[in-house]
């Protein structure tokens, strides 16, 4: 059956032919595929967002964020891509303060959806998600953290892994954040604290002695293997949640 979608949250999922869900049997984020999973037609009314809970609608603005960041920092890629996740990067970036600030702003909350939209760009395109996305499946399916708060908790750790390897593309994020002589981990960190949102794994209830089993359960979901920075092992994905404990 077709659906046409009007969405309150703004994580985007439904620019997507992709849909996510938990398999409670299993405790797994299972990932399905089907071109008329996607709406055929998407309304964006910040009107009707506004009755959003702030926590949810900021946290689900980081998980745009998050796609965003890891589609520009992916080694895969390209200028298509680019495009809309740098300029749906730098709308979020302006709008998510100033929600915070003042929930009525209704023009700040078209530029969040609008913003979400890009952000969908590089995913749409053939662009890989990275650990954040990956480990985030494994808090979502196993610890029930919130989708959102897997990315306010779990990108900048990633984001610094990672520099190693992709600092000029973290360098590009960080200028469409509007801070180019900034670290982009920084940059993000500073940012996600704004919102009053979670920044560690403490905040959402998961605690160090469960590491080892994420870790494993990660390497086997699809875009830990894809992280810009090559993870051959749960002992590297071990010290990304060790950076975000």
């Amino acid at each position: 059956m077709r659906q046409i979608s009007v969405p309150t949250t703004i994580a985007g999922g439904e620019f997507s032919s992709i849909a996510g869900v938990t398999n409670e049997t299993k405790r797994q984020k299972e990932m399905l595929r089907h071109p008329l999973v996607m709406p055929r037609a998407t309304i964006l009314d910040p009107w009707l967002a506004v009755h959003t809970p702030e926590w949810l609608f900021l946290s689900t603005g980081i998980r745009a964020v998050d796609h965003c960041v890891e589609g520009i920092c992916s080694n895969e890629a390209h200028p298509y891509g680019d495009a809309q996740a740098v300029k749906g990067l730098g709308m979020l970036a302006g709008a998510l303060p100033l929600l915070k600030a003042d929930g009525n702003d209704v023009d700040a909350r078209m530029n969040a959806q609008i913003g979400t939209w890009l952000s969908t760009g590089p995913l749409a395109s053939g662009v890989p998600m990275g650990a954040s996305h990956g480990i985030g499946y494994v808090l979502g399916a196993e610890f029930g953290v919130p989708h959102g708060y897997t990315s306010c908790v779990m990108l900048p750790a990633v984001m610094r892994w990672n520099k190693s390897a992709n600092a000029e593309r973290q360098a590009m994020m960080a200028a469409a954040m509007g801070h180019p002589s900034e670290d982009a981990c920084d940059v993000l960190d500073r940012f996600i604290r704004g919102l009053g949102l979670p920044r560690s794994l403490r905040e959402v209830g998961v605690g160090q002695e469960h590491f080892d089993h994420i870790a494993q359960q990660a390497m086997r979901t699809s875009w830990v293997p894809r992280n810009p920075r090559k993870i051959d092992h749960p002992a590297q994905v071990h010290e990304i949640l060790m950076m975000a404990a």
